[in-house]
């Protein structure tokens, strides 16, 4: 399955495969005004969910029935700081993390069904050691991803601190990365997910370009994806290995990278990305994109802050 994947990605220059315009608007689905500061995406291929949150302070759900083909709102509620990003560890859990760009923490929040009650039950403040992570303003994290232990075991990850082939020890089941403004890293962290500020540094990575801001793991590949928003914006793939592996310049191997087209209305901001499993029998392989508008934009940008394109 892999190496298909890789072949069809090479064959490729820009991404996604249908324009900005021609892609599915699902903004109208959350809020008929329009959505600001959109800012990350999270895909549950186990109950159908596309989780997003506005660095504003607010996350929402989108309930996908896959008969109508349709999306409902099923969650909308506002969060503490400045979350930017968003991920799960257990897809069936009533439970997701986020990246909080204002606080530099990763943040646990807990959930019951109806999603009329969402609570933080935990964090993880990036500034505090053994993190090496400084304070770089407003250029801080921006994206999350969870990657099990099983597919880290697969690529050969190596803890860039160590050099050593690595797997989760607090209790996770796994690693979160975080993608970073600054300079582009992926920075990867082994919390414990019962104790607050209990983690381990595990490394920092480079990747293709100077900035990053957000992720997304496909568990039926292995492939990690990092969206990149600087200049243009850049969809890059790679497989966790590594091109570079001493500490100091630790680079992800890149697999493939999408130029993504602009959107034509003046805002290119492009900060939030998910995909449905390639591996999926009983849907339609899909994407998303996310941009961050400001309120005070036209109503035509706010109202199309998030795409569905269905023929990724």
């Amino acid at each position: 399955i892999l190496s298909m994947v890789v072949l069809k990605v090479q064959a490729q220059e820009a991404w996604p495969a249908s324009s900005w315009n021609a892609a599915s608007n699902l903004t109208s689905v959350m809020d008929a005004a329009g959505i600001d500061e959109l800012s990350g995406l999270h895909w549950n291929p186990v109950n159908n969910r596309l989780y997003a949150v506005q660095n504003n302070g607010r996350v929402r759900v989108l309930q996908y029935n896959p008969t109508t083909n349709t999306f409902a709102q099923i969650g909308s509620k506002t969060l503490s700081g400045g979350p930017e990003g968003i991920t799960q560890a257990n897809l069936s859990a009533n439970e997701f993390y986020v990246i909080d760009e204002n606080n530099y923490e990763i943040q646990k929040y807990t959930h019951n069904s109806s999603f009329s009650t969402v609570n933080q039950s935990r964090h993880w403040n990036l500034l505090n050691a053994p993190s090496p992570m400084q304070d770089t303003g407003n250029t801080g994290p921006e994206g999350i991803c969870f990657v099990p232990d099983s597919y880290l075991t697969a690529a050969g990850f190596t803890s860039s601190e160590t050099g050593q082939l690595y797997t989760s020890t607090k209790g996770a089941g796994g690693l979160f990365f975080v993608a970073h403004q600054d300079g582009g890293y992926i920075w990867v962290f082994d919390l414990n997910p019962n104790v607050n500020n209990d983690f381990a540094f595990v490394g920092k990575y480079q990747t293709a370009r100077q900035e990053s801001c957000d992720l997304a793991f496909d568990r039926s590949t292995g492939l990690l994806y990092i969206l990149h928003n600087i200049d243009s914006n850049y969809l890059e793939i790679t497989d966790m290995t590594l091109s570079a592996a001493t500490s100091a310049n630790a680079a992800f191997h890149t697999v493939a990278e999408y130029f993504i087209p602009t959107a034509g209305d003046g805002n290119e901001n492009f900060e939030g990305f998910a995909l449905m499993p390639k591996c999926n029998s009983t849907v339609t392989g899909s994407a998303w994109l996310c941009r961050d508008v400001s309120n005070n934009e036209d109503a035509a940008v706010l109202t199309s802050s998030l795409k569905r394109f269905t023929n990724f």
